[in-house]
């Protein structure tokens, strides 16, 4: 879901932390190709560049973590900007056949820009036979959930409120602290009556059983 987090300045004797933005996303994968055509689809468009490691290659020195160098890898550019940001596959032979469940990444999120790209983005992925695994109106934003190949969760999302203060302020208030999950969406009634011109408030209404899962 998106949040927006909550910052105090430091005490004077502390450090400062810069501004970041989350500018690459790894994933490493024993599915190489499989992951490639998914996010190729989800993207719109192939990595920008793709490497097959050298079998030549002196070998990854004992305790290193792989490298690029060591891996199949893809470079997918999702967004251009002052920060470009990038999502990458290392493709490694050692997890061809493993179970992808335990510790580790539980999901990442796609941000797009209005009610009506959430729509169009759930239509793009059943293109391809994907289905969200959930869907649910948080109150400050709406979301659908997706699995790729290797079983990660990928969020598609959009924000509610039009501005930062206004998601601030549900987010403060009970409504939010009572349920931070939201309602629980069933994906197919959402699109249908977005598709047949429910307005945005209604959709985003938290008691629309229309839409309810």
């Amino acid at each position: 879901m998106t949040t927006t987090p909550q910052s105090s300045a430091p005490a004077a004797t502390e450090t400062q932390a810069v501004a970041l933005q989350i500018a690459e996303v790894v994933l490493k994968t024993g599915r190489y190709d499989d992951m490639a055509a998914f996010y190729t689809h989800v993207l719109g468009h192939g990595p920008f560049y793709e490497r097959t490691p050298d079998p030549d290659a002196p070998p990854r020195p004992a305790g290193m973590p792989e490298r690029a160098v060591d891996v199949r890898l893809g470079f997918f550019r999702v967004h251009d900007g002052p920060h470009t940001q990038v999502l990458a596959l290392f493709g490694i032979d050692s997890l061809i056949g493993t179970d992808a469940s335990g510790p580790g990444l539980h999901h990442f999120q796609f941000g797009v820009g209005s009610l009506g790209e959430l729509v169009t983005q759930s239509e793009h992925m059943a293109s391809i036979g994907a289905r969200p695994h959930r869907a649910a109106n948080h109150g400050q934003a709406t979301s659908f959930y997706y699995r790729d190949p290797d079983r990660n969760i990928v969020e598609f999302s959009c924000a509610n409120f039009a501005t930062i203060e206004e998601e601030v302020a549900f987010m403060s208030g009970p409504v939010f602290a009572a349920n931070p999950s939201g309602l629980e969406l069933n994906p197919d009634r959402f699109v249908a009556r977005y598709r047949a011109g429910d307005s945005e408030d209604e959709l985003l209404r938290l008691d629309n059983q229309a839409v309810a899962l």
